[in-house]
């Protein structure tokens, strides 16, 4: 029988506590600066973040890779105009509505799973991302809020989920080209750093000038760019050694760590609909890891 590796989970759970805490700081960081201005100098310090490591992992090999054609198209999409939107969203209508939305990513990325690289989806991971994304939207509804999602939501955090379901995909796809996450995390952050200063200089005129920043908003945003940078460095590193329909159901549960970050800080007390949210995001990753073993 083939042994079972628990990598991918513990991989993907790392990712998913890194975004979740990231979506509680950003919160804080959109109080001094708006959604663009965060997100470039979120990405910007991502890209600073991968080559200072760069000596450690990067290969002249993986530049001459079709692998690396196939992540500089997805730094189109992520993590330039998926965290924007994210952002934005957080911005509107606060970070536990918009999460529920951004954790719908693995319905696109279990349906392009699916269709395009083949991968078998069983009952048992098919009814483990159900629960994992009820437990995820249990935990963050908030039936007063109805209008807001309506309005930004449905736009926003949907269509960053769209983006990151897909990029699962395509970074899996990716990743079989060319089998190093560092440098797949390195090529999207490069993409989206130039993306992200041009689209700044044509809204605002100029290129961003962080001496005329707030400096509390600068100095979160870059905490953010170190946290979705090690949380990148985890996610890639699960979709190099686990399918897209294990490892995506428990990267997008991250907004169970940033419930427990927010009453870590005492902000909300523990409910019945919070127990509830947990024991089925806890539920779905159990089915998931029986999902493996029978895969296996």
């Amino acid at each position: 029988m083939k042994e079972i590796s628990l990598l991918p989970i513990l991989l993907s759970t790392g990712a998913a506590l890194f975004f979740g805490f990231n979506v509680v700081i950003t919160r804080r960081g959109l109080n001094y600066l708006d959604a663009q201005t965060g997100s470039t100098i979120t990405i910007t310090t991502t890209l600073v973040l991968y080559l200072l490591s760069s000596p450690f992992w990067m290969r002249q090999a993986d530049w001459f890779t079709p692998g690396f054609w196939v992540f500089a198209g997805i730094g189109c999409l992520h993590p330039l105009f998926s965290t924007f939107l994210a952002f934005e969203a957080n911005r509107r209508i606060g970070p536990t509505i918009s999460a529920t939305f951004c954790a719908t990513a693995p319905f696109f990325a279990t349906l392009t799973a699916v269709l395009f690289l083949e991968e078998r989806l069983t009952t048992m991971i098919a009814i483990g991302t159900v629960c994992t994304v009820a437990g995820v939207a249990t935990l963050s509804w908030n039936p007063r809020e109805v209008g807001s999602i309506v309005k930004s939501a449905l736009l926003l955090a949907t269509g960053a989920a769209v983006i990151r379901g897909i990029t699962h995909t395509l970074g899996r796809f990716g990743l079989q080209l060319m089998p190093n996450p560092f440098m797949a995390g390195f090529t999207t952050f490069l993409v989206a750093f130039f993306g992200a200063l041009t689209l700044y200089r044509l809204r605002t005129g100029h290129l961003l000038k962080p001496s005329k920043l707030h400096p509390k908003g600068l100095l979160i945003f870059v905490a953010t760019g170190l946290l979705i940078g090690i949380a990148i460095w985890c996610m890639y590193g699960a979709l190099s050694v686990g399918d897209v329909i294990i490892t995506s159901p428990i990267i997008s549960a991250f907004p169970m760590f940033t419930m427990v970050t927010v009453l870590a800080f005492r902000q909300e007390t523990i409910t019945r609909k919070i127990v509830a949210g947990v024991c089925l995001v806890v539920g779905g990753a159990v089915l998931i890891g029986l999902g493996i073993t029978r895969l296996s």
